[in-house]
């Protein structure tokens, strides 16, 4: 009995979270993407997860300069967010984080709009560091949809703590993601996908 009770469960994590199972293959833009167009997102190719109706899809892609994320957050509460800096992980707001083969290296990006600043970014090791976009480093754009939401993020190649991974054509990382879902702004209500906090990765690599 123990065993099939066992067996569900893991069939329940599969089907819900089965992209942690599958490489992620994020391809090379011809042309710089700019916030507010239709990306060549391919839904065949969305890294995603899904309890019911609520989840998100997520898609990557680069160029020379800069990794481009679009993530639709597909959820029945409203897109709010009355924290700030270190604690926007308390209400709406992306997790995605990335690491070597090994994890001798990663970095963590947590992404929101917030009612105090607007569109902020922090970066999580060694040390935090906060900012708020638009800036040399990020840029993004965060909407509301009659699912729930879109975001759509710039991350400068440029910043130390992403171009020591060296992205480009063949490079093969990990990437954990994750969203989290406030009913009110103020605490988190769900965890959508709760592939950082559970330590559960899925091969990245980049193609031209």
């Amino acid at each position: 009995m123990k065993k099939t009770i066992m067996l569900s469960l893991v069939l329940a994590v599969v089907l819900i979270f089965g992209a942690t199972a599958l490489a992620y293959e994020a391809p090379k833009v011809a042309e710089p993407l700019v916030l507010g167009e239709d990306w060549p997102v391919n839904e065949d190719n969305a890294y995603s997860a899904f309890d019911g109706d609520n989840g998100w899809k997520l898609w990557v892609f680069w160029d020379d300069n800069n990794v481009y994320i679009q993530y639709d957050v597909y959820t029945d509460l409203p897109l709010g967010n009355k924290q700030t800096e270190r604690y926007i992980f308390n209400a709406d707001s992306l997790e995605w984080e990335i690491r070597t083969v090994g994890a001798s290296k990663r970095q963590k990006w947590m992404i929101a709009l917030t009612e105090a600043k607007g569109y902020e970014v922090v970066l999580r090791y060694p040390d935090r560091e906060y900012y708020v976009a638009p800036n040399e480093f990020h840029d993004v754009l965060i909407t509301e949809t009659d699912y729930g939401y879109r975001g759509q993020v710039i991350l400068n190649q440029a910043h130390p703590k992403l171009a020591e991974f060296g992205i480009g054509a063949g490079v093969k990382l990990e990437m954990s993601v994750q969203v989290n879902d406030s009913k009110d702004g103020n605490e988190r209500t769900r965890i959508l996908g709760g592939f950082v906090d559970a330590g559960a990765y899925s091969e990245l690599v980049f193609v031209e």
